[in-house]
């Protein structure tokens, strides 16, 4: 039974698969759980709803974060992983075009926000800020260059910083304070990737790598993508507090937090089949990409398991009884945990074979299902009815992108004809 075992193990988890699942999986699996323990103690730092406008105020810095994002750092990790001669130059590139951007979102978001009459706005402001260090984050460059385990360690310093600076200098029930807690822990973990510069060649080829026109060509569809993401997880957040209050928010978010750390395997893995899958042609690519989906997949429903079984006896303890009501959530959020495994791994690949348009479509298709289900939900005053909204979204997003991403493998994987088809096509020619 054991050696059966081991034989269906392998199956699943190839120590090729393994070893990037114990690189990137397990680091972030380290993160999440650093990201709870920060969780912790803001919510017994803060009532609920003070932890529900700062979850409100974090929703508004992930879309800014990731418009900033512009969907150039999937794009630069593949572009340097497939030509470290123009690492440099690309380098030089990204880094002008994420500070532009950041900075003019920053200054776009915080002038909406004066102009909408949000009290809050400085406190906001202060938040944004930290678009810039995360822009300066190089975490990727060992990434590009298959290290996967230098990559790992990167991820955990921000995490370990914040938890360390949260226990040292408690909230006191302070939101200003938080900010500016959370904002060193980014700079100090963007700090923290400077040394690997030393990675990229100080001599390139000239021309070699993509301009800058270039270089937003092909990220604009994955930015569409990634912000679409970022609008599945934070925009029914941000309507459960406009039409609740912050106090129910604060239970939403603290659900959808708990399943969003539970993500980390699959994001890991994503990120890794990201720079493989640049280096992979033709049908070795579908064989590639299948044996992610069947890894993601297994651990989906391992993590789907333990959220049902072992997550709401915890819930409370870990949180405060102020904090129960958040148990009742998991299980309507819980489709879209589990779809979201397979997303992670299906974008890697629309992104590693530079499909940007399928990519692109995929995002719209998600949105198109998302505003009326979220429109329903707001009619219905249901918070159940939001979180299946974010599944069904996650839903038709999966499926057009296994759809897209099928229909343009399909070439590579069809049998070549045989030399009787051929001989009748050409007899049908003549």
């Amino acid at each position: 039974m054991i050696a059966t075992f081991g034989r269906g193990v392998r199956a699943v988890l190839p120590p090729a698969a393994l070893g990037r699942l114990v690189a990137m999986g397990g680091s972030r699996a380290v993160a999440a759980g650093l990201g709870l323990v920060a969780t912790m103690v803001i919510a017994r730092g803060l009532e609920p709803a003070g932890l529900g406008l700062w979850s409100m105020a974090l929703a508004v810095q992930g879309i800014a974060l990731h418009v900033g994002e512009a969907g150039l750092r999937s794009i630069v990790t593949v572009e340097m992983a497939a030509r470290p001669e123009a690492g440099r130059s690309l380098l030089r590139r990204y880094l002008g075009l994420r500070l532009a951007i950041c900075t003019g979102v920053i200054a776009l978001t915080v002038a909406l926000a004066w102009l909408l009459g949000i009290p809050d706005w400085p406190y906001l402001a202060l938040l944004l800020t930290s678009l810039w260090p995360i822009a300066l984050q190089l975490d990727w460059l060992p990434l590009a260059h298959g290290r996967t385990g230098q990559a790992g360690l990167l991820l955990l310093v921000r995490p370990v910083v914040f938890v360390l600076l949260l226990l040292a200098l408690p909230l006191g029930g302070d939101p200003d304070r938080l900010a500016l807690l959370f904002l060193a822990a980014w700079w100090v973990a963007a700090a923290a990737t400077w040394p690997w510069l030393g990675l990229v060649p100080k001599t390139g080829v000239p021309g070699a790598a993509p301009g800058r026109r270039r270089l937003l060509r092909l990220a604009v569809p994955v930015a569409v993508a990634t912000v679409a993401s970022q609008l599945l997880l934070s925009l029914d957040l941000l309507l459960v507090g406009a039409r609740f209050g912050p106090a129910v928010a604060a239970q939403y978010y603290l659900a959808s937090a708990i399943l969003v750390a539970g993500l980390v395997v699959a994001n890991g893995l994503g990120q890794a089949a990201l720079a493989r899958l640049a280096a992979v042609t033709g049908t070795g690519f579908r064989a590639a990409l299948e044996a992610d989906l069947r890894l993601v997949g297994a651990v989906a429903a391992l993590a789907a398991v333990t959220v049902l079984g072992v997550v709401p006896h915890v819930l409370p303890l870990a949180f405060g009884a102020a904090y129960a009501p958040a148990s009742g959530l998991l299980a309507w959020l819980l489709p879209w945990f589990v779809l979201q495994h397979a997303t992670a791994v299906l974008q890697a690949g629309m992104t590693a074979a530079r499909l940007g348009d399928r990519q692109l479509r995929a995002a719209l298709w998600m949105v198109a299902a998302l505003v009326p289900g979220l429109a329903l939900a707001w009619w219905a005053g249901d918070l159940r009815l939001f979180a299946l909204a974010r599944g069904m979204a996650e839903l038709v997003r999966a499926v057009a992108l296994w759809r897209g991403l099928l229909s343009a493998l399909r070439p590579f994987s069809a049998p070549p004809p045989s030399s009787g088809r051929r001989r009748h096509r050409r007899r049908a020619a003549r």
